[in-house]
């Protein structure tokens, strides 16, 4: 009984020592990342992924879609600089049966950018079976993969 007392207590200090600095990568959300317990296997499992990637909550895509981010400038209301957190690229990595992820694309916000103006959807770019896209109609992008994996999410 000690045993498992004493096991429960260095999971739960684990989780929290690991959980809380995890946030999700959408810069509206800031719930951390925090296991769910099942008591039909008697185990603590995530409904959701914890490493920053935008489609955190699809347990079995093929892909994992990050935003890089850099710095940048901007103006304040009285017109002097400051500096950013901006999105400098978006990374897709291909993801194997085992979880183990290989990158299959980067593309740079050079590339991204004039997407943003264009007036129907585009395929900004391409590789490997997957390619990420932009609908000004819904101002999202989306990605496809090989498999028939398609995800969207809302344009920064």
């Amino acid at each position: 009984m000690l045993k498992k007392i004493s096991l429960m207590l260095t999971v739960f200090a684990l989780m929290f020592v690991f959980a809380a600095p995890n946030v999700f990568a959408e810069d509206t959300e800031t719930e951390s990342c925090v296991p769910i317990y099942d008591e039909d296997t008697d185990t603590y499992i995530t409904a959701y992924f914890c490493d920053g990637r935008l489609n955190a909550f699809d347990m079995t895509e093929p892909i994992a879609i990050y935003y890089n981010y850099g710095t940048g400038q901007a103006i304040d209301d009285n017109g002097y600089p400051y500096t950013v957190e901006v999105v400098d690229s978006i990374s897709i990595w291909a993801i194997d049966g085992d979880g183990v992820g290989q990158p299959v694309l980067n593309v740079p916000a050079s590339q991204i950018t004039p997407a943003l103006s264009a007036t129907s959807d585009v395929q900004i770019a391409s590789g490997t079976g997957v390619t990420l896209n932009y609908s000004p109609s819904a101002d999202a992008f989306w990605v496809t993969a090989w498999t028939g994996y398609s995800f969207a999410w809302s344009a920064w």
